[in-house]
């Protein structure tokens, strides 16, 4: 648990530094960004810490081009008979 609390700690100062950092420049786009990165990041971390089950990214690939690639597949086959 003292390990969650360290990383929301570090997470939460890196957050602030970037979001001073990109405002003082008029950045906010991209500073708002950057914490969604490193929000996510921070869930992954916590997730691995609690031993929850992450799914390899390569199986996120397969799930997000999975109903793009069938369709071309078939149309590729049926084109080649």
């Amino acid at each position: 648990m003292m390990v969650l609390i360290v990383i929301f700690v570090f997470a939460a100062a890196v957050g602030t530094a970037i979001w001073k950092r990109n405002s003082q420049n008029n950045r906010q786009r991209e500073g708002g960004w950057a914490l969604v990165i490193l929000a996510i990041g921070v869930g992954i971390m916590a997730a691995k810490h609690l031993h929850l089950p992450i799914p390899n990214p390569a199986d996120w690939i397969t799930a997000i081009f999975s109903p793009v690639y069938k369709p071309i597949l078939k149309w590729l086959e049926e084109g080649a008979q």
